[in-house]
């Protein structure tokens, strides 16, 4: 509990709607200010066609946290009719367990994520089963991505351009996503 307001802490918080579904996605980039709060709304517009999914996200850093994201990336997201407005904060041990999947931006994330996670799986077994990675690239369901081109470029220091760019991937990345933890809440489902 967090003594100040009586309500329960951020670590609490996520692990109670972590909990209440049947899989939770984490969305990492270095600095949970323009890739990842990016990729976190689009995939909440698009949850009704998984309403058992909890999503969220993370930095590898401490670069932004509390920040809200990028006025750039905030901006074009909302062009796109998605809410950017997560608050920034940095991936803790406790979502290594937490998480059913944790998407990264690139392989700096993932090189981060693994040194973090200690390489160990930790999770507790919702969907081990049939996801068998819990760290992955968000690109590996870009259908116009290739094996060597999994990368989703950081479009921090860039102008708008970039972040029109970075945008159109994850769209184009997330319908492929959704899908698939569809078809991973129904082998959940099975399981009951």
């Amino acid at each position: 509990m967090n003594a100040a307001h009586g309500g329960p802490s951020e670590g609490e918080r996520l692990q109670q709607d972590a909990v209440a579904h049947d899989i939770a996605v984490l969305f990492v980039c270095l600095g949970n200010h323009c890739r990842s709060p990016a990729a976190h709304a689009v995939a909440e517009t698009l949850s009704a066609a998984v309403p058992n999914v909890f999503f969220d996200s993370a930095g590898t850093s401490r670069a932004h946290v509390g920040d809200l994201p990028h006025p750039l990336s905030a901006a074009e997201g909302r062009a796109r009719g998605h809410r950017v407005n997560h608050r920034g904060r940095q991936i803790s041990p406790d979502d290594f367990a937490r998480f059913d999947l944790i998407i990264a931006m690139d392989d700096l994330n993932t090189a981060d994520l693994l040194r973090m996670g200690g390489r160990a799986d930790q999770r507790s077994g919702r969907i081990r089963d049939f996801e068998p990675s819990q760290i992955q690239l968000l690109r590996r369901w870009d259908p116009y991505s290739r094996p060597s081109d999994l990368q989703l470029a950081d479009p921090w220091g860039r102008g708008r351009a970039a972040y029109v760019e970075m945008y159109d991937v994850i769209e184009r990345c997330m319908n492929p996503l959704i899908d698939h933890l569809a078809e991973l809440t129904q082998r959940v489902a099975k399981m009951r």
